[in-house]
């Protein structure tokens, strides 16, 4: 009975802590660019107050691989309007893991540099988004070594609840 109030307490102390904040949700497609990276759909979120981006990625074919990646928005500013849209840039700093399941188990981290261009349209309701982010890091396991340089290129969107 203990752990049943806990977790909900847990609970509401996370959704009245999102009150504090507007956070976005949504989908990432992400393309194929090269052999180091399979393409696929990412599950994708931002927080308002802080220039936060996480996205957990996932394909499924010949080589499975499920990652995750976390970005730190130096800039998003404006770089003009189209319309009555603004067209915001931005550029940052981020990290990533990925492991691999296929031929052989993979697992490789490291850093990535996100930028690419955003717009935020029905009232701030819809940011779509694309990216790309050149990647480089070390693979863990079967053995150590460093991973090809790549860069993966996405497309989203992101839904905001304020």
């Amino acid at each position: 009975m203990k752990k049943k109030i806990m977790c909900l307490i847990s609970v509401l102390f996370i959704f009245s802590a999102t009150g504090l904040f507007a956070f976005g949700v949504g989908l990432q497609f992400n393309g194929n660019a090269g052999k180091v990276f399979n393409p696929g759909v990412a599950l994708t979120a931002k927080f308002d107050g802080i220039p936060l981006v996480f996205a957990g990625n996932w394909y499924a074919g010949d080589n499975t691989s499920i990652g995750i990646t976390g970005d730190y928005w130096v800039v998003n500013n404006s770089l003009g309007n189209l319309g009555k849209v603004s067209i915001m840039g931005f550029f940052g700093v981020g990290f990533y893991t990925n492991m691999f399941f296929g031929d052989e188990f993979q697992i490789t981290g490291g850093f990535r540099i996100p930028f690419g261009l955003n717009t935020f349209l029905a009232n701030g309701f819809f940011e779509p988004f694309l990216m790309i982010a050149p990647s480089f890091g070390l693979r863990f396991i079967p053995s150590f070594g460093t991973s090809n340089i790549f860069f993966p290129v996405s497309a989203g969107f992101r839904m905001w609840f304020k």
